[in-house]
């Protein structure tokens, strides 16, 4: 092949990052995915990947609310009497997939407020 391109890079695993960086051919390997989880913490590949890629380039977006730049992937739910979002801050690590139904992109002072 003349590229590898990955995409949802979070999901991969230590093992699979390693496996990616020690192919033996001498081809681009590029991985598009998410830093944090929605309670802004590292998922697993994106780890590995911050610790051996070559280079990393940031995909900008804005936060929904004031539109500053966005670092933060926000998991809410709709509150049935009020009717607005709350954000989790707090919650399992359990993969929940999910687009605009389920997580909006927010600052880092919108997040936790």
């Amino acid at each position: 092949p003349d590229c590898i391109l990955v995409d949802e890079a979070q999901f991969l695993s230590v093992e699979n990052v390693n496996a990616l960086r020690n192919l033996p051919y001498d081809i681009p390997i590029i991985c598009y995915g998410l830093r944090t989880d929605y309670r802004s913490k590292l998922f697993e590949g994106s780890k590995r990947l911050m610790e051996i890629a070559d280079s990393i380039e940031e995909i900008k977006t804005v936060c929904v609310h004031c539109n500053k730049k966005a670092i933060v992937n926000a998991k809410f739910y709709i509150d049935s009497q009020s009717g607005e979002k709350v954000i989790l801050h707090d919650g399992s690590d359990k993969i929940d997939l999910g687009a605009e139904e389920k997580y909006i992109p927010l600052c880092w002072n919108c997040w936790r407020v």
